[in-house]
């Protein structure tokens, strides 16, 4: 008969709850998490309307930069400008350039960016490059207000702290990485770099090497004729050389 009993203990398993609620909860997370979408391939394709766009833009670009040194020359009569001036160069247009010749005085400048501002010492040469990009930039004779406003506010270093060239730009974040980059050259602070830009001293084109281009903004409220922004300043656009007028359109921006 003891084969018959029933025992009084049902068979059980051990269950850890706390397991079990962590599983319940991926598997919820799995189920609310958007699916990421394809991925679409990028193809070499393109228009031919848009090559023969932008050919004849180039195209352009060519014939105005021949008639600006074979008609004007690189000094105009109107014009003066002094050797060994401090320059501020802004590039305010322009975010797609297709002439070759254009696109690698953008690079030697400094300018690859839309938006983006560098300083030049004014040399012949610096003059003869800023008329084959005259349409897409803004330059003229900053004060000591915009230069110290942009090295505290948007400046970017080329190098490290130990001297070597980084990949990324390093921000100018206190006075010991003027130390340890520029105290070769006596230069201890930042105030040190102002003075030495602002008088396009003996040391200026060693700093600028390892400054990169000040990335800003557009002025507050706009442009004025925004679709006279590839014309000259003279003839009533935006672009081209401004003198001291520069800092008014500066202060709009920083």
């Amino acid at each position: 008969m003891e084969k018959y009993i029933i025992p009084n203990k049902l068979p059980s398993t051990e269950v850890n709850v706390l397991s079990h609620r962590t599983r319940r909860l991926r598997q919820l997370a799995k189920r609310t998490e958007p699916t990421p979408g394809a991925k679409k391939k990028r193809t070499s394709f393109r228009k031919v309307g848009s090559i023969v766009a932008n050919s004849r833009i180039a195209d352009r670009d060519a014939k105005r930069i021949k008639r600006n040194f074979l008609k004007r020359g690189i000094f105009s009569n109107e014009q003066k400008f002094e050797d060994n001036h401090l320059v501020l160069v802004y590039r305010h247009r322009g975010k797609n350039i297709y002439n070759k010749d254009v696109m690698k005085t953008m690079i030697r400048l400094g300018l690859q960016f839309v938006r983006s501002a560098t300083f030049h010492r004014l040399t012949p040469e610096v003059i003869a490059q800023l008329k084959v990009i005259e349409p897409f930039v803004i330059w003229g004779y900053p004060n000591i207000t915009v230069v110290r406003n942009l090295l505290y506010k948007y400046v970017r270093l080329r190098c490290d702290n130990t001297g070597e060239e980084s990949t990324k730009p390093v921000p100018l974040t206190s006075n010991k990485q003027v130390e340890d980059l520029f105290g070769s050259l006596g230069m201890l602070c930042v105030d040190d770099l102002v003075h030495e830009i602002m008088t396009v001293g003996p040391h200026f084109d060693a700093v600028r090497e390892k400054l990169r281009s000040f990335l800003v903004k557009d002025p507050v409220g706009g442009w004025k004729n925004d679709a006279h922004k590839g014309k000259l300043r003279s003839i009533g656009g935006e672009a081209g050389f401004r003198g001291e007028k520069i800092n008014e359109l500066f202060q709009k921006i920083l």
